[in-house]
């Protein structure tokens, strides 16, 4: 018995088609598209379209139905049919379904967008020409008749992992004219019409380049060659140019812009690249749609979800939501072919040629992220506060921040995050040194350089820490031209200076001890503050402390160390003062503790009782 019959016109295959069932021969017409499939059997005898349950529906379009009952037939679906003005809001019926929509590419731009656009999961198959499409749904359905289970990838050589591909030039591509490859995959830079390598292109006309074209309305973008201009590609020769519809694969992947635009197309159906590679023998192309930026990940992603045996339709769904970095809007992929095909993978991830690409961290993609948003700002702000502080040693800092969020899957990120972590801790630890000399020799004014541009903006009343009276009160400053520059600082009636900090909010960082400490010459005294850490984040950075202006009294030089903070954790810095070695005169000693702890800016003052 004969697998196929050819029909000797449209009347004739709607004809046949209205009566067909599975274990009959299958109506075709005669087309190029059909001369191709029929080549890849020397034997001549063409396989037969036997029942395969497939999920979800099928949706014919216009004069597409004869071909999208037999799907439907031998697939188990149902059938709908439809007009292509009526198309999307049917779609939007079948949200989260699997929807095979079968069409002729203009009733489908006759419909006025993608078809997935309203939230189906969307497979189109969808041809030029009646012909083309009949063959396409009898080689839906004859899938695993033919084809060498390899991967080929075809890359630009400028995109990244282009060294990993069978090819770079379009010399390498011969092997697709000859044999029909499980997946091609092509990498480059294109558009709706066709995709490019360096020496070559990959065209979406399945005509010759000179060949006579239909009128095209005006809307369209006019490529050359739709003005009898020639390939776009002038430096190109005719043999340089492989018409997607001579590729052999049985599912064509690509990763080029607009690769796929079947119903919001810009370009003329008539030079669409993935219309071509369907006019050849493939049944699905996987493709980019809109401007696309390749990602590492999606091939294994799409690998292994082929290999994890899902339909078409759903392989597609989980490269929307696993291609990383970038999965949203600029990574949107469509499908022509059948969402309910499951196609025949080699059993075992063994059989899988690419490994999983890497991902980031996103832990440490995080603490880059806080280096960058919250630690690096705070620091930024410290040379309006502070005269000694090294702006210039800042900016490189954030330089390296950027140079490392170039490429948040390379190799050894988690250990340079971790050496900048510790850099950025050391800056805080030298600074805080820096400041606790400068006090000791010159004296004490937090905000220095900004005090004239700092302007009160609020006032509480507070209870003082020291003297637990009711007479203190906490100011909020903010600089009259860098505005995210606030200063708080508590302020006692009796007690005078007690705390001041560069946080704008409620203070999650505290140096917290008395404001008066005794202590008596030839002893080494021990003052100390308490650094509590309310939030959540760990505190890294130095502490120290100084005597103010005191370098000419005798007192002991400043002190400091660095110092780790766990969240909602606190720690103790001791300084330990000599007043044994150095004997300055009994007085009442103005010092201070300061601390630059995650870029916030801390000082509390202290008050040594020196008898």
């Amino acid at each position: 018995m004969e697998t196929t019959v050819l029909c000797r016109d449209a009347a004739d295959f709607a004809a046949r088609a209205g009566s067909w069932a599975p274990g009959r021969p299958f109506p075709l017409l005669a087309c190029p598209a059909l001369d191709r499939y029929r080549s890849l059997f020397p034997g001549g005898r063409l396989p037969g379209a036997e029942r395969a349950w497939r999920p979800g529906v099928v949706v014919s379009v216009g004069d597409a139905a004869p071909a999208g009952r037999m799907l439907a037939a031998a697939t188990g679906r149902e059938h709908h049919e439809v007009e292509p003005e009526h198309l999307l809001k049917r779609l939007a019926g079948y949200a989260g379904e699997l929807v095979a929509v079968v069409g002729l590419a203009e009733d489908l731009t006759a419909a006025g967008d993608w078809p997935g656009a309203t939230g189906a999961t969307v497979g189109v198959l969808a041809t030029r020409d009646l012909p083309s499409l009949a063959c396409l749904v009898y080689r839906s359905l004859t899938v695993g008749a033919v084809g060498e289970d390899r991967v080929f990838i075809a890359s630009h050589p400028m995109l990244e992992d282009s060294e990993s591909a069978d090819t770079v030039e379009f010399a390498g591509l011969g092997v697709l004219r000859e044999r029909r490859l499980k997946v091609v995959v092509v990498r480059s830079l294109g558009k709706e019409c066709c995709v490019g390598l360096p020496d070559g292109i990959i065209c979406g006309r399945s005509d010759p380049i000179d060949s006579p074209l239909p009128t095209f309305e005006p809307h369209y973008r006019h490529m050359p060659c739709m003005k009898g201009e020639g390939c776009h590609r002038a430096d190109l020769t005719e043999d340089q140019r492989l018409r997607a519809a001579d590729v052999h694969a049985t599912v064509v992947f690509t990763h080029s812009c607009g690769s796929i635009g079947v119903g919001a197309n810009l370009y003329p159906n008539h030079i669409a690249l993935a219309l071509g590679f369907m006019e050849g023998t493939a049944v699905a192309v996987v493709g980019a749609m809109g401007v696309h930026i390749v990602q590492r990940s999606a091939q294994a992603e799409f690998e292994s979800a082929l290999a994890d045996g899902l339909p078409l339709g759903r392989v597609v769904e989980r490269l929307a939501d696993r291609v990383h970095p970038i999965n949203g809007y600029l990574n949107r992929f469509g499908l022509l072919g059948d969402p309910g095909l499951v196609v025949p993978w080699p059993s075992g991830r063994a059989a899988l040629r690419s490994a999983p690409g890497p991902r980031a961290d996103e832990a440490v993609v995080r603490r880059l992220a806080e280096l960058n948003n919250v630690i690096l700002p705070r620091l930024e702000r410290l040379p309006w506060l502070e005269p000694v502080v090294d702006a210039a040693e800042i900016t490189g800092l954030r330089e390296r921040v950027r140079d490392l969020s170039a490429d948040l899957v390379a190799p050894g990120l988690a250990g340079e995050v971790t050496r900048l972590e510790d850099e950025i801790a050391d800056f805080q630890v030298r600074t805080v040194r820096q400041v606790a000399a400068s006090i000791y020799v010159s004296g004490w004014n937090y905000g220095g350089p900004s005090l004239d541009g700092l302007r009160q903006v609020a006032q509480r009343d507070e209870t003082c820490p020291s003297c637990l009276r009711d007479t203190a009160v906490l100011v909020t400053l903010r600089h009259a031209v860098h505005d995210g520059l606030t200063v708080r600082t508590l302020q006692c009636r009796r007690c005078g200076d007690i705390w001041w900090s560069s946080e704008s909010g409620e203070p999650s960082v505290v140096l917290h001890g008395p404001v008066d400490v005794d202590a008596v010459r030839g002893t080494v005294a021990r003052p100390a503050r308490q650094i509590r850490n309310g939030g959540g984040e760990t505190l890294r950075g130095g502490i120290g402390f100084a005597f103010a202006l005191r370098k000419r009294f005798g007192l002991p030089p400043e002190t400091c160390s660095p110092v780790t903070v766990a969240p909602y954790s606190t720690a103790t810095y001791t300084a330990e003062t000599d007043l044994v070695t150095y004997r300055p005169r009994p007085d009442v000693h103005t010092s201070v503790f300061v601390a630059v702890l995650n870029g916030h800016y801390l000082a509390s003052a202290m008050m040594l009782r020196l008898s």
